[in-house]
């Protein structure tokens, strides 16, 4: 018992020494603001966006709706946290540097809507984004993030990776994957 805890321990500590104090990425170390519009399947909205300085992960805080589906009408909020393990320099596009970034992260959201009916996904998401950098603190992104919903609850059950158990045992789509595409903007300290 005493080996795997510190075996386990050992582990821990190699894993926060090598992870990067700041995201890596070539532009401004620091913190970053900025917002962005999201489209996509189920959800659209407006997204604010953020990163402590030392810390190399991107928060969000979503707006949700789904504004195009006149049945179902919803509002609701959602969280999201990446983490930009691949990134890579691309060249130049006029003034501006342009980066592509890949890496893992998380998404949550709650929404209540029309009829009564409210949702709960959480999931795991892979952001894969195009960054357009002007003079090192101004960036103009595009990111495209497939959402993968581990856990989907709603009035009717809930489903795990999109085998809903409830009211009737289906797999749905839109429990297991939400399509997301970003267009925003980042102001980096």
């Amino acid at each position: 018992m005493l080996k795997k805890f510190t075996l386990i321990s050992l582990m821990i500590a190699v894993l926060v020494v090598a992870m990067p104090k700041k995201a890596q990425a070539a532009y401004s170390d620091g913190a970053a603001i900025g917002a962005s519009l999201f489209f996509g399947y189920p959800n659209q909205g407006l997204t604010l966006v953020g990163q402590f300085d030392g810390v190399p992960l991107m928060f969000g805080v979503q707006a949700v709706a789904n504004i195009f589906d006149t049945r179902y009408l919803y509002f609701g909020v959602g969280l999201t946290m990446d983490w930009w393990g691949l990134k890579i320099p691309l060249g130049q596009a006029g003034e501006s540097d342009v980066h592509f970034y890949l890496g893992p992260g998380l998404a949550a959201d709650f929404a209540i809507g029309s009829h009564g009916l409210w949702s709960l996904n959480a999931g795991l998401r892979m952001p894969i984004g195009f960054s357009f950098l002007i003079k090192n603190q101004w960036e103009i992104f595009l990111e495209p993030a497939p959402v993968v919903n581990v856990i989907h609850a709603d009035g009717n059950g809930f489903s795990i990776l999109g085998l809903h158990f409830g009211d009737e045992k289906h797999w749905y789509i839109e429990h297991f994957l939400h399509l997301t595409f970003q267009v925003g903007f980042r102001y980096w300290f």
